[in-house]
């Protein structure tokens, strides 16, 4: 099964480097960036981002459609209380 552009939601590198109330913190991380500078998350938004601590993991699943791999600080990403229980 091959993985396309399609399988992905685009998030914009700004809106999870940004602190939002509500949101949990995650990182620091290597992510994968697209040339829009949006970094991915795998089908429905916010579940599965496509980010790894260690980078080579990151650059072996490097999508086509991927510019940069990039290192991330801190993302601040929302959350569902039921994903975790």
């Amino acid at each position: 099964m091959s993985v396309k552009d399609s399988d992905f939601v685009r998030v914009p590198v700004s809106e999870i480097t940004t602190p939002k109330a509500g949101r949990i913190c995650y990182g620091p991380s290597w992510w994968q960036v697209t040339e829009n500078d949006e970094v991915l998350f795998y089908k429905r938004i916010w579940h599965s981002p496509q980010c790894n601590v260690n980078k080579s993991i990151v650059e072996r699943l490097k999508r086509p459609f991927v510019k940069e791999i990039r290192f991330i600080e801190m993302a601040f990403l929302p959350h569902n209380c039921g994903d975790y229980v």
